[in-house]
């Protein structure tokens, strides 16, 4: 069964322009599309996953987030799930770590390339780690945690590898249900000289000694997370390769990872910048099938969870007020959203490290002038957004088509409720035309009204914002103080008011249904989620 949705588009429209004046006051009145909508689960929707929301970690800074803050964050996300997320510990560094059992120190950085200095800031650096660092691994009781075998070095030094990861499985219990994957290295397609072929042998040789090392039997054996592929265009192979060239042919793999980030290299950042190659549905769904589309078409031929285990809109090199602000968090809720209609399985948000600012949240202060902390940064919002998106009760979700490239700023999405027989159970809106509330004069905000069909008998819909005043220059209310708060649904989470357990009363909208149709308001650099019955 299917029904019409209509987006009626009457805005104010104020975009930043560099260098040029800002519109006052332009009515601007948007052609109107109606499309087909199934009010039912349509055989294309994909199934979601209940744990596709998640987080992670660079490996050599997992001890910063071992406190309370990091905790209640990530508990805060729990209680939104019906089963615990998974936070992966991962990255350049763990696939450099030498394990010295006599050390005392839980880390210490003993190499560092072209004579840098800084290895917080490196990636490239080098740790030798104690046992103690292993305590890192009992953080995160609401959550199941990967381990990422290190295995950069060729032939993989074995002693070095099982020690680690023996380390940090015994802090976590020897307890399967409490570790999601030991994940197969890290970008092996930037590794020396390592071709796919290259990286699935010596991938199963580390697999077997792992197993061996750790006792697993029959299905408990099935545990590993292959690729991890880095995510440059110009990389030497993909998921896609790995899989092809075997990895998987014990079927002891269970899940194929890959890295996203939307914008690379220098640019001016600019809001028409983060406009064009971030806040865009156009922009995002392009990069998806072009760089990935193939991997995770090949992943689901495999019968694999796809995973995108790192991902951010920037990889580096923005100021903060551009990769920390709620301009992030808008297209977080964005690809996160678009991923699930793509049949990926989880999504794991950037916590990083202490000096990165690109994350949902900063663990603590030795990030220093650079990168504040302890802090919750305005994207973190968007992953509850996600959470409450997918429910507690998971079900299929599929992309509405507003027809991108008559609007390159708009999305919208349907979940169908699994409980209620596939019906309509959640519409996600998200506008992403940049408003700026921190220009002065200052921009005009404008609105998208979208025209929503409900299922039969429903009278009324329930509406809950993502939103901030300042909208996309937002920074959060550690960073910016009261004027950036971000809010979802009314409630915020912050180091220096909740330490992260959030705060708030729930806030929504109710919305007459009229003729089948209830009309919802999302003004410019806002996300809404519908909901068709009573919200939890």
């Amino acid at each position: 069964m299917y029904t019409s949705i209509s987006v009626v588009s009457l805005a104010l429209l104020g975009l930043a322009h560099a260098g040029g004046p800002i519109p006052q006051n332009i009515n601007v009145k948007r052609a109107t599309q109606t499309l087909k909508v199934d009010t039912t689960k349509p055989t294309d929707a994909f199934n979601v996953p209940a744990d596709f929301v998640g987080f992670g970690i660079e490996s050599a800074f997992l001890n910063n987030f071992h406190n309370a803050f990091s905790a209640n964050l990530v508990s805060s996300l729990r209680k939104r799930m019906s089963v615990p997320p998974v936070v992966r510990v991962g990255g350049t560094s763990g696939d450099r770590f030498v394990f010295d059992p006599a050390q005392k120190e839980a880390k210490t950085c003993i190499g560092l390339p072209d004579g840098g200095k800084d290895c917080q800031q490196n990636s490239e650096a080098i740790y030798r780690l104690g046992p103690s660092f292993c305590e890192g691994y009992k953080a995160f009781p609401d959550a199941r945690m990967s381990i990422q075998a290190p295995m950069q070095e060729s032939p993989t030094p074995l002693n070095n590898t099982l020690a680690f990861v023996r380390c940090a499985w015994d802090a976590r219990g020897g307890d399967a249900n409490k570790v999601a994957a030991v994940a197969l290295g890290n970008e092996p397609n930037f590794y020396k000289g390592t071709t796919a072929a290259d990286y699935a042998k010596e991938a199963l040789r580390v697999q077997k000694a792992v197993i061996d090392e750790l006792g697993l039997k029959g299905d408990g054996r099935k545990f590993f997370e292959v690729a991890n592929t880095a995510s440059n265009d110009n990389a030497k192979f993909g998921v896609a390769d790995v899989l092809n060239a075997g990895i998987n042919k014990n079927k002891l793999s269970n899940s194929a990872a890959d890295h996203y980030y939307q914008i690379s290299r220098k640019h001016d950042w600019t809001d028409d910048e983060m406009q064009k190659l971030m806040l865009s549905h156009r922009a995002i769904t392009e990069r998806l099938q072009t760089r990935y589309g193939a991997s995770i078409a090949k992943s689901r031929e495999a019968g694999l969870p796809f995973v995108m285990s790192e991902t951010a809109a920037v990889l580096g090199g923005a100021p903060l007020t551009f990769m920390s602000g709620f301009g992030y968090g808008l297209w977080a809720v964005d690809f996160g959203l678009a991923c699930m209609a793509r049949g990926v399985s989880r999504v794991a948000n950037l916590a990083g490290r202490p000096v990165a600012g690109r994350v949902f949240w900063v663990p603590d202060e030795t990030g220093g002038a650079k990168n504040p902390g302890p802090q919750v940064r305005a994207p973190y919002p968007a992953a509850i957004f996600l959470a409450d998106f997918v429910g507690k009760t998971p079900g299929a979700v599929k992309e509405l088509d507003l027809g991108v490239k008559d609007h390159p700023y708009l999305s919208a999405y349907a979940m169908y409720d699994a409980q209620q027989g596939g019906k309509l159970g959640r519409v996600a809106l998200v506008n992403m035309r940049l408003y700026n509330g921190t220009r002065t004069p200052g921009d005009k905000r404008g609105v998208e009204t979208f025209r929503v069909p409900v299922p039969q008998g429903v009278q009324s819909v329930k509406v809950r914002r993502l939103h901030a005043d300042h909208g996309a220059a937002a920074m959060g209310f550690d960073f910016g103080g009261r004027e950036h708060n971000v809010t979802w649904a009314g409630q915020q989470w912050s180091y220096s008011v909740d330490q992260g357990k959030g705060h708030g009363k729930v806030v929504e909208d109710e919305v007459k249904v009229q003729d089948g149709v209830a009309a919802v308001n999302v003004p410019d650099s806002e996300a809404v989620i519908v909901f068709m019955k009573k919200c939890h």
